[in-house]
């Protein structure tokens, strides 16, 4: 007898999508730029819209599952068959995320992990909530232990802990991120490219229109792009983390997220390879702190971030306890200073500034280069390349001092905590001894009269890996750390 299912009928506005996405830009090439008449053009892209809505309609019939109360299947493609077999009691994760277009009918798209490698995982693009429950059931009966089994099957699990993000916490930590930089730069790639597709006549009209500002227009026009990207970096944060809220039963956390589009997660408190605390310059001043964990995954796209946000803002002096519930086996608190050889600051320093010496006198070279042989002369260039290397190497020795000043590692009989530093955004890495995928010593010949050493941890991270590394160590001191890393009792 033939149980297989199909998805929900809206698969197919989801794998239409998908194929749209494929095929956009030779759209709007073909839209812009075709040498045909406007009506040849249209017909070309409506044709294109409609292949589009064959290819989602066809993914969608060839993709059927079955679900047994041992384990959940799938057949997916239309030339190739492709099957895969997950026994419920593998299952690690199970993730839902509702697009605003799903909500009115109760679907999700819905991804199911294993072992984290990349082929032990099932994509469903629309399942009914219905579905769903049924498989969370099915897996959680499967992960049951025997003297659990007694417990009455209707019976609520017990929530053990629970944390909300609190609203105003989670528009201060909007309002202070520096994601506004990035919003910037993709409008501005999307209007250059978006530019160089116009027909010749818009694009004239558009440098005659920037060439003919003032310097006060392009300052307003600048405020402006900085104001919308700022503007845009805040919505995009607090409708992903709006109403956050995560949740422990047992071995297992749940997340739930979401304004327009509503993401829930469970996974195995197993699965995680490390706890990462981050707190940027803004953040430090204002006290709060970013809390996520690092996750075995095979997970690589951009519905799930690989470093899983548990605690997107959390008061600085709340974090250990709060976590703690959570986690209770991790050892949280602040690890000690790094133990460096005399002078590490002075190394680090120089270091950084022979590299942004070198990088300058490339760039230099490249551009009298580029200067010689087109005879494009840039007004004012000597003013302008001086301001800018002199602005990128204060800010470099500024993060290199940052960098060793705030250096920390601390072990205990379990656990390793390492405290580091990326520009001025402060690290801390809370890291069980059995996660620890390997680690490494690096030691230059400058660095042999000195004793001293790098340290670098490699943790496990989403399909791929973590370096956290620590600069100039006392080698004596850090012969005690590896010897804690190999004496595994």
């Amino acid at each position: 007898m033939n149980n297989r299912k199909h998805q929900s009928k809206l698969a197919i506005l989801a794998e239409s999508i998908s194929a749209l996405r494929t095929i956009i830009w030779p759209i709007i090439f073909i839209f812009f730029r075709g040498g045909n008449s406007w009506y040849i053009q249209g017909l070309i892209v409506v044709g294109l819209l409609v292949l589009s809505v064959i290819l989602g309609l066809l993914n969608w019939w060839f993709f059927t599952y079955q679900i047994t109360p041992h384990e959940i299947s799938l057949t997916r493609g239309i030339l190739v068959k492709k099957q895969a077999h997950i026994p419920f009691e593998r299952v690690q994760t199970i993730t839902r995320t509702q697009p605003i277009y799903f909500q009115p009918f109760h679907v999700f798209k819905v991804s199911i992990e294993t072992s984290g490698k990349n082929d032990d995982k099932l994509l469903f693009n629309a399942l009914a909530l219905n579905e769903i429950e049924n498989i969370e059931s099915l897996r959680k009966q499967a992960q049951t232990k025997r003297h659990e089994e007694q417990v009455v099957n209707d019976q609520e699990p017990k929530i053990d802990a629970q944390y909300q993000i609190n609203n105003r916490e989670l528009c201060v930590y909007a309002l202070t991120s520096l994601g506004s930089l990035g919003t910037i730069g993709v409008a501005v790639a999307i209007l250059t490219n978006i530019n160089d597709l116009l027909p010749n006549n818009f694009q004239n009209q558009f440098n005659h229109w920037i060439n003919s500002q003032t310097v006060a227009s392009y300052a307003m026009l600048i405020a402006i792009a900085v104001f919308v990207g700022f503007i845009g970096a805040f919505l995009r944060l607090y409708n992903r983390y709006f109403q956050f809220t995560i949740k422990r039963t047992a071995a297992q956390l749940f997340l739930s997220r979401g304004l327009l589009t509503k993401q829930n997660v469970q996974l195995r408190m197993s699965r995680i390879q490390a706890v990462h605390y981050e707190q940027s310059l803004l953040r430090r001043l204002v006290g709060l702190m970013s809390v996520s964990v690092l996750l075995a995954s095979s997970v690589s796209n951009e519905e799930v971030d690989k470093q899983t946000s548990i605690m997107p803002v959390v008061k600085e002096d709340d974090t250990d306890p709060v976590l703690k519930q959570f986690l209770p086996d991790y050892q949280f608190g602040r690890p000690q200073k790094a133990p460096m050889v005399e002078k590490a600051i002075f190394y680090q320093l120089r270091y950084v500034f022979f590299i942004n010496c070198a990088i300058i006198a490339f760039v230099s070279v490249v551009y009298t280069l580029f200067k010689t042989l087109t005879h494009i002369q840039m007004p004012y260039d000597f003013a302008i390349m001086s301001g800018v290397f002199f602005v990128l190497l204060v800010y470099s020795l500024a993060s290199a001092y940052a960098k060793i000043a705030m250096q920390a590692i601390s072990v205990d009989e379990n656990y390793m905590i390492i405290q580091i530093a990326m520009g001025f955004t402060k690290n801390i890495y809370f890291i069980p001894r059995e996660k620890i995928q390997s680690f490494s010593t690096t030691q230059t010949i400058f660095m042999v009269n000195k004793n001293g050493q790098h340290f670098n941890v490699i943790i496990r991270d989403g399909d791929g890996r973590r370096q956290v590394s620590l600069r100039y160590l006392d080698q004596a001191a850090l012969d005690k750390i590896t010897n804690w890393l190999v004496d595994v009792k």
